[in-house]
């Protein structure tokens, strides 16, 4: 080798020895370190929702964040995490999350490209399948009324269904605040789309309140056989994407169910006293002065005070598959006539408790316990006109004989405290049937006792024909007569000994929604009772409505009721049918 590539070779090998120490450093690898907690949260998504957005927050939640508040279910974090279901290799899966109760939300339906129905089941549970696109279809109403959302599952992944639909839970009650099995329809007026009728609860059987599920919209919820159109026996309820509304339908009465009120109200207890209880209270009452005077008289005047109080309280244990709920009622009413304490008396008196345990140990299948108390707090009394001096109180024992004729007291009592008693235990199963996007089933079975008991029972005699004068002693119709030939004022009462009774049977609820695509629904309710003294005849109660959406503007509905008593008393007996048809229409134009 020539000098001159020698020196090349020199030269080259000393820069190449000092060129580190000029060089820059090699930059990061991209992206950061991911810790196993920041990998869970990554593949499980963390809710912003928080009960109280922190203070020092520059921003506000998301319009999900705050629908979702007012859940009655977790956070869609939660419910994601308490999915056991595992996504097979190779596979991806979809998440629908619930709102309130998902067995009692409708089920949801997958449906592949080719419209074939591939799997069903409730919200709240991933659904896994091969890579691809499919549609999740789920809501209320009709067939061609649900609500149909597109998705697109990859592989390894799972993909959060958004919930831009509404909830919707309504609680029939009565004036008194008492739930019971009421019926309304309803119907989305800002599009005119009726969804057909809608039941209550029978807290009794161990029901739960049904949740509608449906698109963003102004409802209308009306008495049954009302026109679209009605300005009365009505309210409207505007629903917003992603909320769920708890809704109290408030009813005259169980026999004409006319609405008398409604709103969104919070029925269910929401202060927590521990991990799984929640209780609330409500206590109200007044205090109401009426004075009136008669100016054409000398002193003509009447005073009267009232007074009043109404407590509720409600104590609710829930965890996993548990529910337990408890509520007291306690309704008082009193008057005072012109500061006369000896003439209180007692306008409205109630008291009673419910308690109710239901177990869903499988979702199609929960049993049930109940139990029930009412009876009453004053007792209850007869008292003599006030501007008549002598007054009788006639006193016959139960089977109209045997009078005592009382003349000294200006008062009678006719019940005491706490009569009469009722207690109501009662055990069944609440049970929803396999269903299909066509038909739904549910079937309610039990068995109840009814346990009655009165002491010191009186009652006032208005039909005195029922009195055989010929049965009574001399003397006694001789004072009888006495009385009634000088016109002196008296009051016949019928006083009754201790009486116990009690009735006790199973009883079976089935109730039937068939859905005929988008122009029809069927809907049947089948209940049977059989008291174990009267097995061989029992009674039976039908009721079935066909509705028929002729056009969009135009509904034809056909209702069939059948009622069949048969207790061994004839005149309770009833045999009857009745139909009705209803041929509704509505239009609107803005």
């Amino acid at each position: 080798m020539s000098n001159k590539y020698r020196c090349y070779s020199v030269i080259l090998v000393f820069v190449l020895s000092f060129s580190p120490s000029f060089a820059k450093p090699p930059s990061d690898l991209p992206g950061d370190e991911i810790t196993e907690e920041q990998y869970f949260d990554f593949v499980v998504p963390r809710d912003s929702i928080e009960k109280k957005v922190p203070v020092s927050s520059p921003h506000s939640p998301t319009w999900l964040d705050l629908a979702a508040k007012t859940w009655d279910a977790p956070p869609i974090s939660v419910q994601m995490a308490e999915d056991k279901e595992n996504v097979r290799l190779g596979m991806g899966a979809f998440f629908v999350p619930y709102m309130s109760n998902p067995n009692l939300e409708p089920d949801v339906d997958i449906i592949d490209p080719t419209g074939k129905v591939i799997a069903s089941g409730k919200a709240g549970r991933k659904y896994s399948f091969m890579p691809g696109t499919y549609h999740v279809m789920l809501g209320s109403g009709p067939h061609k009324q649900k609500i149909v959302r597109t998705v697109q599952v990859i592989e390894n992944e799972t993909t959060l269904v958004i919930p831009s639909w509404c909830g919707l839970s309504i609680e029939v009650v009565d004036k008194d605040n008492q739930p019971f099995r009421g019926e309304y329809e309803m119907a989305r007026i800002d599009k005119f789309i009726p969804y057909g009728r809608g039941f209550g609860r029978n807290p009794d059987l161990g029901e739960g309140v049904k949740t509608w599920i449906l698109k963003a919209g102004i409802y209308k919820i009306f008495g049954v056989g009302e026109s679209y159109n009605t300005l009365t026996n009505f309210v409207t309820i505007r629903l917003l994407p992603g909320e769920f509304v708890r809704f109290v339908l408030v009813q005259k009465d169980e026999t004409t169910m006319e609405i008398i009120g409604g709103g969104m109200l919070q029925m269910q207890p929401g202060s927590e006293i521990a991990s799984n209880w929640k209780w609330g209270i409500s206590v109200g009452g007044g205090i109401n002065f009426n004075a009136t005077y008669d100016h054409t008289a000398d002193s003509t005047e009447k005073n009267e005070t009232g007074l009043s109080l109404l407590f509720r309280s409600q104590l609710a244990f829930k965890k996993d598959k548990i529910d337990w709920e408890n509520r007291l009622w306690i309704s008082e009413e009193v008057r005072l006539t012109d500061w006369d304490f000896s003439g209180l008396r007692s306008s409205a008196d109630k008291i009673q408790l419910r308690s109710i345990f239901t177990w869903h140990f499988l979702p199609w299948l929960g049993p049930y316990g109940r139990f029930e108390v009412n009876t009453e707090l004053f007792p209850e009394y007869e008292r003599a006109p006030e501007d008549i001096d002598e007054h009788y109180f006639i006193i016959f024992n139960e089977d109209y004989e045997n009078p005592v004729f009382n003349s000294t007291d200006s008062s009678y009592k006719l019940e005491p405290p706490f009569s009469p008693l009722s207690l109501e235990p009662g055990i069944g199963a609440n049970m929803t049937m396999p269903g299909t996007r066509y038909v739904e089933a549910k079937l309610l079975t039990g068995v109840g006792l009814k346990y009655n008991k009165v002491w010191d029972l009186s009652e006032i005699i208005f039909d005195t024909t029922q009195i055989d004068m010929n049965s009574l002693d001399q003397s006694d119709l001789d004072e009888l007569n006495q009385i009634n030939t000088n016109n002196i004022s008296h009051t016949y009462i019928r006083k009754f000994y201790n009486e116990d009774a009690v009735e006790v049977g199973p009883e079976v609820t089935l109730y039937l929604l068939f859905n005929l695509g988008r122009v029809a629904t069927i809907e049947s309710e089948i209940k049977y009772f059989a008291p174990f003294d009267r097995l061989e005849r029992p009674d039976l109660a039908l009721r079935t409505t066909v509705s028929w959406r002729l056009i969009r503007m135009l509904t034809l509905d056909y209702e069939f009721q059948y009622s069949l008593k048969q207790p061994y008393e004839e005149s309770l007996r009833e045999n009857e049918s009745h139909h009705r048809i209803l041929i509704r229409f509505s239009y609107f134009r803005r």
